[in-house]
């Protein structure tokens, strides 16, 4: 099957965001610190112990799922949504920055991403 560039673009441009997700939950797994700390004068909070390796493995559901789209499987749409949006939902309140890029590269997979998906989605499997 013959790929077209906005699909190689798509597949590409997800790989760099979820990509990101990974630094960050990597970051903040070896760490134990998170973004905008110092910012919000949140030295007080505590960060969940089981945050960062949730982070990593839905990153790694994400990275998957984007695999399996670009061979042409519809699992891998259904991978890639809710992998980042469950990494949505269990964003602890006092976390913004990850809230906000994980919404922001879901709402890219979904508008940007379905516009290039659905006119191929009969050759998905």
């Amino acid at each position: 099957m013959k790929r077209s560039i906005w699909f190689n673009g798509l597949v590409g441009l997800m790989l760099i965001l979820i990509g990101g997700i990974l630094f960050r939950g990597y970051r903040i797994w070896s760490t134990n610190d998170y973004l905008f700390k110092e910012h919000f004068h949140l030295e007080d909070s505590v960060m969940p112990t089981w945050y960062p390796t949730a982070t990593l493995g839905l990153g790694l559901l994400s990275l998957i799922g984007i695999i399996l789209v670009y061979f042409y499987k519809k699992i891998g749409v259904y991978l890639t949504i809710l992998g980042l949006f469950l990494s949505i939902v269990i964003q602890p309140e006092f976390m913004p920055d990850g809230t906000l890029y994980s919404m922001f590269t879901l709402f890219v997979f979904i508008g940007y991403g379905l516009a290039v998906i659905i006119p191929h989605w009969k050759e998905f499997s």
